[in-house]
């Protein structure tokens, strides 16, 4: 009965392991707004690349207060749909 409960245990734990990540992106689409390393996140856009673009006055709209950037997370939607390629059937 105890190894039982050891072994319910280990389950549990390698669970919540494995979905703690998936339920951090979840978390992570409910917000308004997003800082560069949460956009990577959710998107897969690197923080690095997001730099580069806003100083190439490129990628999708920002905030900036003082050294703090943020993204609203409709901004990014925007700028990944309008990089949207269609293709012929």
């Amino acid at each position: 009965m105890a190894s039982e409960q050891i072994l319910t245990n280990n389950i549990d734990d390698a669970l919540e392991r494995l979905l703690a990540p998936v339920a951090e992106v979840e978390r992570l689409k409910r917000k308004e707004y997003l800082t560069p390393e949460e956009v990577e996140l959710v998107y897969g856009l690197k923080p690095k690349t997001l730099a580069n673009k806003r100083m190439k006055a490129q990628g999708p709209e920002y905030i900036k207060d003082g050294e703090r950037i943020l993204y609203k997370q409709q901004a990014v939607k925007k700028y990944l749909e309008a990089k949207t390629v269609r293709t012929r059937p």
